[in-house]
């Protein structure tokens, strides 16, 4: 059984790194909670040698795709926490997709001898403050957010949302929808996040010829 990996921080260490941030309060602060799924099936069939490669598999590709002033740390056998320190929620949101993404594409090579296995992960994201003034109420709705994730069907991402959310589907032609792409990559800004400021400057505009 694994007992520490290079370049993860302990729980302790993790909760207080996290805790002295929130009172700082100087930066933007996103943090993501992980778990992999169907963990246990890969120890029933594979062997626990096994399922200790593939929770170093993910923390490789986490350090190789976050920035080293992230702060990364396993707290049970198969969940990680990662505090991504000055980072938006919508761009903390995009980096933890690129990495799901990135296992849903391909097959990597786990074990001794190596054999080709997919592996898949869900996770909740929430960020200070808008999710949580404190340390344990941020980890409380990204881990909300995490289990809501696997109650829908594993192997996604969810950002926790507050009471005042409600979600809006709505119809774009297709050359806004191709427009917003490009400006979402030019911005690293999700699409969604863009929206949402295009809606706020809309309401803002009309508020103003109100008064």
């Amino acid at each position: 059984m694994i007992k520490s990996i290079e370049g993860l921080v302990s729980e302790i260490a993790f909760s207080e790194i996290l805790d002295e941030k929130v009172r700082a309060c100087t930066n933007e602060i996103t943090v993501a909670k992980l778990d992999i799924d169907n963990f246990e099936t890969v120890n029933r069939f594979y062997g626990e040698f096994t399922g200790d490669q593939v929770i170093r598999k993910l923390a490789h590709v986490l350090k190789n795709n976050l920035s080293p002033d992230h702060v990364i740390c396993r707290t049970t056998k198969n969940e990680f926490n990662v505090m991504m320190d000055a980072t938006p929620l919508e761009t903390g949101a995009l980096m933890m997709e690129e990495i799901r993404a990135y296992f849903d594409e391909h097959l990597l090579l786990i074990g001794d001898p190596p054999k080709e296995m997919t592996i898949r992960f869900s996770a909740g994201i929430a960020a200070y403050p808008q999710n949580g003034k404190t340390a344990e109420l941020l980890m409380s709705a990204a881990d909300h957010a995490m289990k809501l994730a696997k109650k829908q069907g594993k192997n996604q991402i969810q950002i926790a949302r507050n009471d005042d959310w409600v979600e809006k589907k709505i119809v774009i032609r297709q050359e806004n929808a191709w427009r917003l792409n490009q400006l979402s990559r030019q911005m690293d800004k999700t699409e969604a996040g863009l929206l949402r400021e295009a809606l706020q400057d809309l309401l803002n505009k009309y508020d103003q010829r109100a008064t």
